[in-house]
């Protein structure tokens, strides 16, 4: 492409989509945010985040039982494409399965498939594929936003849109009902092929086959999660029952992680059931390939999951699994019984009395209560997010960056790691975690060395900073602020309560900002920050995201125009000169072929970010699981989003959770 707008859905949302955040769009996967930006280039990472990992001796496993835990939210939905909220993925990831799987160092795995490989790949781009284009009109909704007029599943826009576009105007878009034409002529950016194991069955007993791949890939059209795939994928078809061909829009670095691991239903599902409606709450039951099937749920309380008894695996089916043939080739427990309890402090209640076997999420101070308990293991794993504040930077002053960059430089960062987080979590002195260095930067530790200026506590810096600010702009100090953030994390609210303080503070004599802090319970936060009008209320937001290992996700999800009103870009956020960096790092065939110059171009990317400061990042997560005795064998997953089923199995780090008693 010539010019600086991301490929995919663009920030011109089509009418469905804007439609649908408008009404709000369930929830984000936010204190957990990204959801599929969740993998590398295939590489993944070489080092186990799992710090100080417990292995078992499979003569020793016991089998039955019930598991029982808790999660600090009610699922926004079962319905995967319609779920943007990390503590309902942990429910998905019981249920539902992909093509491929990956290890807790972001190593891919063929899972539903026997194999994949990689066919071609081509120099495309979006300008080739204007042919097979049709036309259609911008339209203005009643508060001005524009938006392109289709009920159609935006793939790819037209380079030559206009970039400030009317009522009325004529774009050019490629959409779901052309791109097999394009296909079909040899016009793509990537081409994969899928092997599927036969006989796998769904909960349902039908036989998993290619177009129930299809038609559940189909389900993420012009779904809350379309801006995370349809930014790659170009086309999937059926060749036969057990070949599934995908295409890519243009050579991507991270496509096989971004595209290959989507769930994938029986044709029970995606025949008769609409989106979003795969929910309990709508009378369906979810339903998947799963190690576990939905035996209960009470809204708002708990959901009981009960093991598939004929469960597909067997570790004789893969090629790379190396470990005993005594491993065993499904989870061994009877049950995974999840409760839903919002308070931290009530669920390590419930954990010290005995109600459940295995929290997270708690406070610091907590867990260090719990790490020098002889009675309750602690399982630390460096996690796959972070904590980030998000400047409405389309509203005065916030549009001057060094306004915004006044204000990081008053986040006291390493206070926070060591005061509120007692050193579980580590300051962000970067916008990469350290989980996905390997694939996001050619030398971490100089990296952090490098950009870590940019992020250190410096009031006199800051004063400078606001004073160049205020002399480029018309601004009076103090400037008024309201700093938001949910108020279901004890550890978040102190965390924003000392960044109102630090920046409140008068330096030489002068006060430059006045900062409130404002609670709100986690749902009706994120339903706030998905509207398509918290951009322009000034208001600072303080969350967390929970990604992977694709180091594109950590940029794009906060920074993207094709994420805003989606997680995480609530205000609006579109820098040209980032957007066509974060292109260039992750798009075209020398980045798709070659890691190293991928590596080099993403490190330019975050020194970018820093310096144009559309977000303040806080600390790295550190994701910690606390179980009581009785189990075995538990190791924490780095994102949320996988805590519990990776914990209760997962072949590829021979991974199996077990209950003595």
């Amino acid at each position: 492409m010539t010019d600086n707008k991301p490929q995919g859905l663009s920030s011109v949302l089509s009418r469905r989509n804007l439609m649908q955040a408008v009404a709000g769009l369930g929830v984000a996967s936010m204190a957990g945010c990204s959801g599929l930006n969740g993998g590398g280039d295939g590489g993944g990472g070489a080092v186990d985040p799992v710090q100080d990992r417990v292995t078992v001796d499979p003569e020793n496993i016991q089998e039955g039982g019930t598991f029982k835990t808790a999660i600090g939210a009610n699922p926004d939905t079962f319905d995967f494409p319609e779920s943007s909220s990390a503590t309902a993925s942990i429910l998905h990831n019981l249920l539902f399965e992909g093509m491929v799987t990956t290890s807790a160092s972001g190593e891919l795995y063929p899972w539903l498939a026997e194999s994949y490989e990689q066919v071609d790949v081509q120099d495309v781009s979006a300008g080739d594929y204007t042919d097979y284009m049709t036309t259609v009109s911008y339209a203005e909704t009643d508060d001005g936003a524009v938006y392109i007029d289709t009920e159609k599943q935006i793939v790819v826009e037209s380079p030559d849109n206009p970039d400030s576009p009317s009522a009325g105007d004529e774009a050019q878009v490629l959409t779901v009902d052309e791109a097999g034409d394009a296909v079909a002529d040899g016009t793509y950016g990537m081409h994969f092929q899928f092997q599927l194991h036969e006989g796998i069955q769904f909960h349902n007993d039908e036989e998993l086959t290619a177009p129930n791949v299809v038609a559940s890939y189909g389900r993420i059209e012009n779904s809350t999660l379309s801006g995370q795939v349809f930014d790659s994928l170009l086309h999937i078809s059926a060749d036969g029952d057990y070949t599934v061909d995908l295409y890519v829009q243009e050579p991507d670095a991270a496509a096989i992680r971004e595209l290959g691991g989507l769930p994938v239903y029986p044709s029970e599902i995606t025949d008769n059931v609409p989106l979003g409606n795969m929910d309990p709450r709508q009378g369906n039951t979810p339903l998947g390939t799963g190690m576990f099937e939905l035996a209960e749920f009470q809204n708002e309380e708990y959901a009981l999951f009960a093991k598939n008894d004929n469960y597909w695996f067997d570790t004789e089916m893969k090629d790379w699994f190396d470990g005993p043939s005594e491993f065993p080739n499904g989870p061994v427990v009877d049950e995974v019984d999840i409760a839903i309890i919002s308070s931290d402090s009530q669920r390590a209640g419930a954990l010290q009395s005995g109600e459940i076997d295995m929290t997270f999420g708690l406070t610091a101070s907590t867990l260090t209560n719990y790490r020098e308990s002889e009675d309750y293991r602690t399982a630390p794993t460096n996690g796959a997010g972070y904590t980030f504040l998000q400047f409405p930077v389309e509203v005065e002053p916030w549009t001057n960056a060094k306004l915004r960059r006044a204000a990081n430089k008053l986040i006291p960062r390493q206070s926070i790691s060591e005061n509120i987080f007692q050193g579980w979590e580590k300051p962000a002195w970067v916008p990469l975690p350290p989980l996905a260095a390997g694939t996001g930067s050619t030398d971490y530790e100089a990296m952090v060395e490098d950009l870590k200026s940019y992020n250190t506590y410096e009031p006199e810096a800051a004063a400078e900073l606001a004073d160049e600010a205020a002399g480029e702009i018309d601004v009076e100090f103090p400037i008024e602020v309201t700093l938001e953030t949910n108020s279901d994390n004890d550890d978040r609210v102190r965390t924003v309560e000392l960044i109102a303080e630090s920046m409140s503070q008068e330096i030489n004599g002068t006060q430059y900002f006045d900062v409130s802090v404002n609670t709100k319970e986690f749902l009706t936060f994120v339903s706030q920050l998905l509207s398509q009008d918290y951009w322009d209320q000034g208001k600072l937001a303080f969350i967390g995201l929970s990604g992977g290992f694709n180091p594109h996700g950590y940029a794009k999800s906060v920074h993207s125009p094709e994420n805003f009103a989606q997680c995480c870009n609530f205000q609006n956020i579109d820098f040209p000169e980032l957007n066509e960096a974060m292109r260039q790092a992750r798009y075209g065939v020398e980045v798709a072929q070659d890691p190293q110059l991928r590596r080099e171009r993403y490190e330019e990317v975050w020194e970018l970010i820093l310096e144009l400061n559309g977000n303040s990042y806080g600390t790295h997560s550190t994701l910690v699981g606390v179980v009581n005795n009785d189990v075995k064998g538990f190791n924490t997953y780095p994102s949320t989003q996988d805590i519990v089923g990776y914990a209760m199995y997962n072949p590829t780090d021979q991974q199996i959770t077990y209950l003595d008693r």
